[in-house]
């Protein structure tokens, strides 16, 4: 019995977890880079969409010198969004 336990048990118990955190990690890591995709972001005087530093759209509506400091700091430094339409309905408060 401790033959099975020290030669095949243990070892497989091991393979199993180092499999399973594997497992975590890797979802985790894709949960963590699509929810970053997107970012609303500065462009010249006005808002623009990107997705992985391409541009996707711009808002010329939304003009950066009439908004609060704040705000203008904010698409400065870049705001995550998980989609483009969650983008859109951020953007939507500055009509």
């Amino acid at each position: 019995m401790q033959f099975f336990i020290k030669r095949v048990l243990f070892p497989t118990l091991i393979f199993i977890s180092v499999f399973i955190l594997i497992l975590f990690f890797i979802s985790d890591y894709q949960n963590i880079e699509d929810s970053t995709a997107y970012m609303l972001k500065s462009y010249r005087n006005t808002v623009a969409l990107y997705k992985n530093d391409q541009l996707i759209q711009t808002y010329d509506h939304i003009v950066l010198n009439t908004l609060p400091e704040k705000d203008i700091q904010s698409f400065n430094s870049g705001i995550s969004v998980t989609t483009q339409t969650a983008a859109e309905a951020y953007l939507e408060d500055f009509d």
